[in-house]
């Protein structure tokens, strides 16, 4: 089983976490492991053969005409429309709920790293990461198991929110993920039709509504979260479930404003971690 992962970010992002995770991902993951790119009008160092950078304008023809489709149209970066304003009090200034344009970096490069990788497993994993400890080939496989047409990162038992879509691992030579790409794709390329008929337009919503129409139809998805108790997530964000799941063993995600702190805060923990990283936060 083969496994490729890919992330993206611009250059502000590069110069405060994404270099640090490129660095961390060549020194702690075993190489077997390929690691794609898309930089956005910055040029990091790869730092190892298992490394390939992609120039997003370059090769994200789509995200380009996606961008400049919506960069005039208020409602696609982060003005929330007047009938969802109406229906949300407490949360239609929350820009980055209805900022398509912002988010599209991202699911553009999944959708373009998926036709191009030639892996069994394709996994998303946000630039504001970083790999604290070592993690081998086989214990990175274990976070996929091949039963599984995808694996994410939910909320924890009880929520009723969108994922953390900061790490998702996709199947590629399964039926039901090829689907959800497919359709993935659709909502951004046909928005109209597409993500600005839900009720929010992040990519964390648009990821977690397919995945529960899916799921419907094929429930063989793994929620590393499945078995935490997350009382900060009955609705909306709150908490951070990735780093107190499994995850959490090799990983840090800096979400927010902890990249700019360079590691998450003590009371994202819920319970004790044996990690010695952790031991430091």
């Amino acid at each position: 089983m083969s496994i490729t992962v890919v992330t993206t970010f611009h250059e502000a992002g590069m110069q405060t976490y994404g270099q640090r995770f490129i660095d961390s991902f060549a020194e702690r993951v075993d190489s077997k492991i390929k690691l794609m790119v898309y930089t956005e009008n910055c040029t990091p160092d790869a730092k190892g053969p298992n490394i390939d950078l992609y120039d997003a304008e370059y090769n994200l023809p789509k995200l380009t005409k996606f961008k400049e489709r919506w960069k005039n149209v208020p409602k696609a970066n982060g003005t929330c429309p007047p009938e969802i304003k109406a229906r949300r009090p407490k949360d239609w200034h929350k820009e980055f709920k209805w900022d398509a344009v912002r988010f599209a970096n991202k699911v553009y490069a999944v959708f373009d790293a998926a036709n191009r990788c030639n892996t069994d497993w394709l996994v998303w994993m946000d630039g504001d990461t970083f790999v604290h400890s070592d993690i081998s080939y086989h214990e990175f496989l274990e976070l996929l198991p091949k039963n599984q047409w995808l694996t994410y990162v939910g909320r924890g038992k009880g929520s009723n929110t969108w994922p953390e879509c900061g790490f998702y691992g996709m199947n590629l030579k399964h039926n039901m993920c090829q689907k959800f790409l497919k359709d993935f794709e659709r909502m951004y390329e046909d928005a109209d039709n597409g993500i600005f008929t839900l009720e929010e337009w992040h990519d964390s919503f648009v990821f977690g509504h397919l995945v529960n129409e899916l799921k419907r139809i094929d429930p063989n998805v793994l929620d590393y979260t499945a078995n935490i108790v997350n009382r900060n997530a009955k609705t909306g964000g709150g908490g951070h479930p990735y780093i107190n799941s499994i995850l959490g063993s090799w990983f840090d995600h800096m979400k927010g404003d902890r990249k700019f702190v360079g590691k998450s805060k003590e009371k994202d923990l819920v319970q004790h971690r044996p990690e010695s990283y952790w031991n430091e936060v």
